[in-house]
C-alpha cells in the first residue's frame, strides 16, 4: 500500500528547508522488521542471524536489563564512549548481524534501509547530548546521527546540525530513521510523525554499522531502551488512526463467545466441561443466572482454563488475538493490595495478565504487586465493566489493553520476561493466594487473526419532526 504522509510537527532545521520532498513510502510496523531486539535479554547475548556469534558488541557494566515497571528494556549509564555496535565485531565474522541484512543505498539506486528505537532519556549530561542513534551502509560517507537530550532530538554532530524538535524526552517515544534507496538523505519520524525528511549526513565517515550508545566525551547521561529494530528497505511507520479505524470491530462480532447462560454448557460452574476446566473450587460459591457467571470463592482457589481443543490446537506463537471479558468486582479479600481477579492469556512466544481490583487494574509483570504495572484506577464495583486485551502475535512488547473502549495500556511486555515460562491458554479467577474475592462475568468472547480495537460508533437518531 502506498500512502503519501504529510507532516504535522513543527521542526527548527539548521541545514536546508524541511519537507521540500515528499516520498510514497511503503508503511510497515516495525513488529514485523526482520531483526527485533525487545531487550528481555542484552543485544550483546542476541543471535538473530543465526551465526553462532552475538549480534551486538559493547556489552558492560554501563549496560544491564531493567527489572520493575520497566522490565522489558534495558538500562544504559554512558559517560562517554559506551555503545551497542553491529558491525564487524568479531575478527572471523563477515560483518555481523547488520551487515548480513545486506542493505545498499548511493545515488545510483539499492534497498535502503528503516532503523527504529523505542527508549526514554532519564538524564543528559553531556555537552551534546545524553546518546546517540547512527546507520549506514558503508558505500558512501552518508550517515544518520540522531541525538538525544531530554527535552531536545538533534540532527548530526560536527555537520548539519539540526535541532528538530523541543520535546519531553523522559517518556517513551518511538523514533525512526528511514534511508530511502536512491538518495543521500534521511527522514526521521517520532510516534509515527515525520518530523524532517530531508537530513544530510550527520558525520563523514565511510563505515558500514549501526551504532547506539556514545561516540566520545561529548556523550553522557542515562536512558532506557525498549527495542531496537532495523529491517532491509525504507518503511514509514503505519498510520495508526488508520489502521485502528480500519481494525475496529464490536466484540458482538468475535468468532468465538461465551455468554455465561445457564444452557451453555461449555463452561460449568462445578466440574470440567468440553471447552473450559475448573480447578481448586472446593469449598466456592459459584453460580450462572441471568447470563452472569457469578464467584465467591469464599477464599479459595477458584479458576477456570481452556482446554487444549479451545484454544491450544488452535494457537501458535505467531497468531495474533483479540479478547474482551465483561466483569464486576463485588469484594477484595487480600490485604495490602487491591486485586481480586486475575485474567491471563497465553500463546507459546507470550503470556499476558491483567489484575483487577475494586478500583485497580494492574499488568503483572513480577510476583511482587509493586513491581506491576498500575494501568488504571476507575471503580469496577458499580456495574460489569469491558476489558479487551490484544496480542499483536510478532513481539514480546505487544500487549495493548482497554476498559470500557478506552486505551489504558499499549506496547506492554510479556509475562515470561520475568517467569521465564510459555503457556497456552486462557485463564480467569483466583489462581492462588496472591489474589482473592468476589466477582461477576457477563462473558468472555475472542477472535483469533488480529488486533482489533473498540467500535464506539453508535447509530444515527434521525428525529421526524
Amino acid at each position: 500500500m502506498k500512502t503519501r504522509l504529510i507532516p504535522i510537527l513543527t521542526v527548527a532545521a539548521a541545514t536546508g528547508s524541511a519537507f521540500t520532498a515528499f516520498a510514497d513510502l511503503e508503511q510497515r510496523d516495525s513488529s514485523q522488521f526482520d531483526y527485533k531486539y525487545e531487550m528481555l535479554k542484552l543485544p550483546t547475548a542476541e543471535d538473530i542471524d543465526g551465526n553462532g556469534r552475538y549480534d551486538f558488541t559493547g556489552g558492560g557494566d554501563w549496560l544491564e536489563l531493567c527489572s520493575g515497571a520497566n522490565i522489558g528494556a534495558c538500562s544504559m549509564v554512558i559517560s562517554g564512549s559506551q555503545s551497542l555496535k553491529a558491525d564487524a565485531g568479531n575478527a572471523e565474522d563477515a560483518g555481523g548481524v547488520w551487515r548480513k541484512m545486506n542493505a545498499t543505498t548511493g545515488a545510483d539506486g539499492g534497498t535502503g534501509y528503516t532503523v527504529e528505537v523505542r527508549l526514554k532519556v532519564t538524564e543528559s549530561t553531556g555537552s551534546k547530548g545524553a546518546l546517540l542513534l547512527n546507520a549506514s551502509t558503508g558505500d558512501s560517507s552518508v550517515n544518520s546521527w540522531l541525538v538525544f537530550k531530554t527535552g531536545q532530538i538533534s540532527w548530526g554532530h560536527n555537520k548539519n546540525v539540526a535541532v528538530l524538535t523541543n520535546m519531553d524526552a523522559t517518556v517513551w517515544h518511538n523514533y525512526r530513521i528511514v534511508r530511502e534507496p536512491g538518495t543521500t538523505v534521511h527522514s526521521v519520524w517520532i510516534d509515527g510523525i515525520l518530523v524532517h525528511n530531508n537530513l544530510s549526513s550527520g558525520i563523514d565517515a565511510t563505515v558500514n554499522r549501526l551504532f547506539l550508545g556514545a561516540a566520545n566525551g561529548d556523550y553522557a547521561g542515562k536512558a532506557n531502551v525498549a527495542w531496537l529494530r532495523f529491517h532491509k528497505g525504507a518503511y514509514a511507520p503505519m498510520d495508526q488512526k488508520a489502521v485502528e479505524k480500519a481494525s475496529r470491530l464490536d466484540s458482538a462480532e468475535f468468532d468465538t463467545k461465551y455468554e455465561m447462560t445457564a444452557d451453555d454448557a461449555r463452561i460449568s460452574t462445578s466440574a470440567n466441561a468440553s471447552d473450559w476446566t475448573i480447578s481448586g473450587n472446593s469449598g466456592a460459591t459459584i453460580s450462572k443466572d441471568n447470563g452472569i457467571l457469578s464467584v465467591n470463592p469464599n477464599g479459595k482457589q477458584t479458576f477456570w482454563k481452556t482446554t487444549d481443543s479451545a484454544w491450544k490446537n488452535l494457537v501458535t506463537e505467531d497468531t495474533a488475538y483479540t479478547i474482551e471479558f465483561a466483569t464486576k468486582i463485588n469484594s477484595c479479600s487480600i490485604s495490602g493490595g487491591d486485586r481480586t481477579l486475575q485474567f491471563w492469556v497465553a500463546t507459546p512466544r507470550a503470556t499476558g495478565n491483567i489484575i483487577i481490583g475494586k478500583s485497580h487494574v494492574y499488568w503483572q509483570i513480577s510476583s511482587s504487586m509493586g513491581d506491576n504495572i498500575l494501568l488504571d484506577s476507575s471503580d469496577n464495583t458499580d456495574k460489569n465493566h469491558k476489558f479487551r486485551i490484544s496480542y499483536d502475535g510478532a513481539t514480546r512488547h505487544g500487549f495493548t489493553v482497554w476498559r470500557d473502549n478506552v486505551k489504558i495500556g499499549e506496547n506492554l511486555v510479556d509475562l515470561t520476561a520475568y517467569n521465564g515460562a510459555s503457556y497456552s491458554f486462557v485463564r480467569f479467577g483466583i489462581p492462588g493466594s496472591t489474589s482473592g474475592g468476589a466477582f461477576d462475568v457477563d462473558y468472555i468472547r475472542w477472535k483469533l487473526g488480529g488486533v482489533y480495537t473498540p467500535d464506539t460508533r453508535r447509530g444515527m437518531k434521525v428525529v421526524i419532526r
